[in-house]
Formats: C-alpha cells, sequence, structure tokens
C-alpha cells in the first residue's frame, strides 16, 4: 500500500537540508510507530520518495513524500500520529492512498514559488523573466554548456515587491544568479504544484 503525505515545512525547519529532511522523516516515522515497507539488502531503507529537493533556506507548503506501507493503517491514522509526533515548524495536513505505480516525479512537474524582496531585486528579476532566451552558462571540467531556462516558466506575475512563478523541475535561485540577486537579500516560499 503506498500512501502519499501533504506536508509544510516552515519557520526553523526551512534550514534542515533535504538529506536531512530524509532522516528526519525516517525517525518520524519510526517515533509515530506507522509500518513502513523496507528497501532489501545490506542496508535497508524506508520506501519513501520525494519530489524536487528544496533549497536551503526555503519555506515549502503542500510538498508531497510516498512511502509503502505493509500493513493497513488508515490514512486518517497516519495524519493524526504524525502531526502528533511532529516539531514545530512541520506539520501533516493530508494523507492520501495512491496507486503503486504512482510517481511524484511525473505527476508533480510544475512548482509555484513566490519571490519578495526590495524594489530594485524585484525589478532585474522580471525583466530577466520577460527576456525571449534566459541564457544559462556552466562550467564543467573546462567544458562551457548552455541551456535555455525560459523553456521552464510556465508563468509568472508581479504583486509590488513578490513576484509569484510556476517553473518545473527546478528552484528559482539559477534565475536569480543569472539577475545577478544576492539569495540572501530576498524571502522565497515554494507553495506546492500546479497539477
Amino acid at each position: 500500500m503506498k500512501k502519499r503525505v501533504y506536508f509544510d515545512k516552515c519557520g526553523e525547519m526551512k534550514f534542515i537540508s533535504h538529506l536531512d529532511l530524509l532522516r528526519f522523516f525516517e525517525r518520524l516515522l519510526a517515533k509515530s510507530d506507522i509500518p513502513v515497507k523496507y528497501s532489501e539488502g545490506f542496508h535497508p531503507r524506508p520506501k519513501m520518495s520525494f519530489g524536487n529537493p528544496i533549497s536551503l533556506g526555503t519555506e515549502a507548503y503542500n510538498e508531497v513524500m510516498d512511502f509503502e506501507t505493509d500493513e493497513e493503517i488508515s490514512n486518517d491514522e497516519v495524519l493524526r500520529r504524525l502531526n502528533e509526533n511532529a516539531v514545530l515548524g512541520f506539520k501533516v495536513h493530508k494523507v492520501e492512498e495512491v496507486p503503486r505505480k504512482s510517481s511524484i516525479m511525473e505527476e508533480f512537474k510544475d512548482v509555484i514559488y513566490e519571490i519578495s524582496g526590495e524594489t530594485q531585486d524585484m525589478d532585474k528579476v522580471e525583466e530577466l523573466l520577460n527576456r525571449d532566451e534566459i541564457i544559462q552558462l556552466k562550467e564543467k571540467r573546462g567544458k562551457v554548456t548552455k541551456r535555455d531556462l525560459k523553456a521552464r516558466l510556465k508563468s509568472f506575475q508581479r504583486t509590488g515587491n513578490t513576484i509569484s512563478l510556476v517553473i518545473e523541475n527546478m528552484s528559482p535561485n539559477s534565475y536569480l544568479e543569472i539577475a545577478e540577486v544576492e539569495i540572501q537579500n530576498v524571502v522565497i516560499k515554494r507553495l506546492g504544484y500546479n497539477k
């Protein structure tokens, strides 16, 4: 049986890395006495999967995580136990059963973000997002690769000093870097997915 958990990670929890989030979930499932199916082999791991990693320092809402159980347990019971044992800044608000073949990475591609900051920074980001091409150059082992990030940008809208955008399978950090906006000067929130 496969369960899908919808959760928020905010406040101090935004400072835990993706690897720490995996460990956090492992401990939370164990502490909540939820029957999780484990992989086989020398180092059995809980059968869990997540969407795109959440960048460090980004608050995330309506995030998704799948795990497999090897015993019958209701969705309401999973929700109750996880929230009873959770920490401040973490909350589960929905649990549902999904088909075993269901895949987060295939079903949740378009991520909704909100970026807020000073007017001059938001002007730079808006100008970049309005371009016909958003070229990112990356150097690896002396070889420079070029890709157009405009194709990943599904939509965006600016309201005051906040830009809401929908991007396919990536974080907005690359756009901020190209726009020459310091990540520490803005507030980034990940608000879930466009399905």
